[in-house]
C-alpha cells in the first residue's frame, strides 16, 4: 500500500500524487481482470472434456464493461456441464439443480440421429461433467496469486 504524506503546504502535490496513484490502480485493475480472463480460458480449455467435438475450440474470453466473460460457443456445452437423462440424474452437477430425464425415458433411453457420424444412436444421457464449475474453483484459488503478480509487478 502506498503512503502519501503531506502537510498544509504540500496539499496540491499530494492531490497530484493521489490522481497518479488512481490512474496506476485503474490500469492495474484492468490488467488483473484481463489476466484472470486469460487464465480462466486456459483452465476451461484444460478442464473441458476432449471427447465432445469442438467444445475446447469454442472457449473464449473477453473483458466487457469492466467484467470478465468466459464463453463456450458450442450450444451443447450446457448438457456437458449439467448432464442429462438417466445418467445425469445419477451423477448430477455439484451446485446447480436441474430436472433430469424430463421425458421419462429412464434406462431405456432414446434414439437419435448423429449427423457427424451419419448414424442412429441410442442414448441414456450423460453424467454431469462440470468443467466450468471446476474452472471457477481453480480460478478462485489462483486469483490472489495473480493479483499479487499484477499489483507488485
Amino acid at each position: 500500500m502506498r503512503r502519501i504524506k503531506f502537510t498544509l503546504d504540500t496539499v496540491d502535490a499530494a492531490i497530484r500524487e493521489l490522481k497518479e496513484y488512481k490512474k496506476e490502480f485503474e490500469r492495474k485493475a484492468a490488467a488483473l481482470l484481463q489476466r484472470l480472463v486469460e487464465e480462466g480460458v486456459r483452465i476451461a480449455v484444460e478442464e473441458a472434456p476432449s471427447d465432445f467435438g469442438d467444445l475446447k475450440a469454442s472457449i473464449s474470453g473477453s473483458v466487457e464493461g469492466g467484467k470478465g466473460v468466459i464463453r463456450v460457443g458450442e450450444p451443447y456445452a450446457v448438457y456437458v456441464e449439467l448432464g442429462f437423462g438417466a445418467r445425469g440424474a445419477r451423477s448430477p452437477h455439484p451446485e446447480i439443480s436441474v430436472q433430469y430425464d424430463v421425458n421419462s425415458h429412464g434406462e431405456q433411453g432414446w434414439v437419435y440421429y448423429d449427423k457427424k457420424r451419419k448414424e442412429y444412436r441410442r442414448s441414456r444421457g450423460e453424467p454431469a461433467n462440470p468443467f466450468l464449475y471446476r474452472t471457477a474453483r481453480r480460478l478462485e484459488s489462483r486469483a490472489a496469486e495473480i493479483a499479487k503478480e499484477v499489483f507488485e509487478g
